[in-house]
């Protein structure tokens, strides 16, 4: 295919993308999340206290100032919350794509048109459309702060400052990537970020919750406690065996990802940071449908056979989910075929990293 021929499919797909997910920005209604989004709005210009009087809230205070923010822009525009929630996830998803470009571009040293083609493996994916389209969580804006820490450490010269600022972000959006920062820790003879500088983005993240020293119970159990919903998932499943402790799944959970987040620093760090969000996949004790945005943005960057089944594999649990669209169909993907789909591509990209153009870091 010739290059103007790419562009125009480029720029197509781009924009059939765009118009589905501002059909869902104009058309999903409200759902038990953004209810909940609602009720710290209201809660926090009534006076209350975050966390002690918000038992549905789980995350740093980032979250709640931008839920205040967009409510103050959107209310005098009779816009709804969840409307204006969902446009602003639309924007991070439009930056998450622009800075797949730029890592594409940067890092990986693709031409432009592939470089586009990753960003709309994902902008175009449905599995991150219908997360931000309809669920309207905002994992993808932890990922958006990943990506960016990428850059800014990949680029030629580095950013390091850039990069913890990025992590301490991501963090403070949603602690999905609590291990991710752990990647970037500098081995010898090796890029990456020192130990004190990493260390930081977790001392952000902790600090953010120092205006609520006086309600540390709360914190520990709405944050720090908290577990997701407990679903017939993967290794969650040990807790149906009898005489196994109720923590194990926890304690295997916590095992696992620290011990990949220290092999997997021997990898490029976006392939790296691709595998962890995998393995805690593989290990969560508890699970929600839209974790499994996770690692779409990072897949897009290198594709593959795992990437294309775990799409499928998601996409079709959530057509039959009843949080998803709920459609009355048969032999549709339940919670043990998310978790094979996930072990499908985990195994996929660890054969991948066997060659050995790609096992240690490889930029050029």
């Amino acid at each position: 295919m010739s290059l103007p021929h790419r562009r125009f499919v480029l720029a197509a797909g781009f924009a059939a993308a765009t118009a589905v997910r501002v059909g869902f920005v104009v058309v999903s209604p409200e759902n038990w999340d953004t209810e909940a989004y609602a009720e710290v709005v209201h809660v926090l210009d009534s006076g209350g206290t975050l966390y002690r009087d918000t038992p549905r809230y789980n995350y740093s205070p980032a979250w709640a100032w931008i839920l205040r923010a967009l409510s103050k822009a959107s209310a005098p525009l009779g816009i709804p919350l969840h409307r204006s929630v969902r446009a602003f996830l639309l924007l991070s998803d439009a930056a998450t794509a622009w800075f797949l470009y730029r890592i594409a571009r940067d890092v990986f040293a693709r031409p432009p048109d592939r470089a586009a083609g990753a960003a709309l493996l994902f902008f175009g994916n449905p599995v991150s459309v219908f997360v931000t389209g309809f669920h309207a969580q905002f994992d993808g804006l932890a990922i958006l702060f990943l990506l960016a820490a990428l850059w800014f450490e990949g680029r030629r010269p580095p950013r390091p400052a850039s990069a913890v600022g990025a992590l301490a972000a991501s963090l403070l959006a949603k602690h999905v990537t609590a291990f991710h920062p752990l990647v970037f820790v500098r081995r010898s003879n090796s890029r990456g970020l020192p130990r004190p500088a990493v260390a930081v983005s977790y001392a952000v993240f902790l600090a953010s919750f120092l205006t609520y020293w006086r309600q540390p119970a709360a914190v520990r159990q709405r944050v720090f406690g908290y577990g997701s919903m407990a679903e017939d998932y993967g290794i969650a499943m040990l807790k149906s065996v009898p005489g196994v402790p109720a923590w194990t799944p926890t304690a295997l959970f916590f095992a696992a990802a620290l011990v990949a987040s220290f092999l997997l620093r021997r990898l490029e760090p976006a392939r790296a940071c691709l595998l962890l969000f995998l393995v805690l996949l593989v290990f969560l004790p508890g699970i929600a449908e839209y974790y499994f945005v996770w690692p779409i943005a990072l897949g897009s960057l290198f594709g593959g056979a795992g990437y294309a089944v775990f799409t499928l594999v998601v996409s079709a649990f959530f057509l039959g989910s009843p949080d998803g669209l709920g459609l009355a169909l048969t032999h549709l993907p339940g919670w043990h075929g998310l978790w094979f789909g996930v072990v499908l591509w985990l195994l996929w990209e660890l054969r991948r990293v066997q060659r050995p153009e790609i096992k240690v870091e490889s930029r050029p």
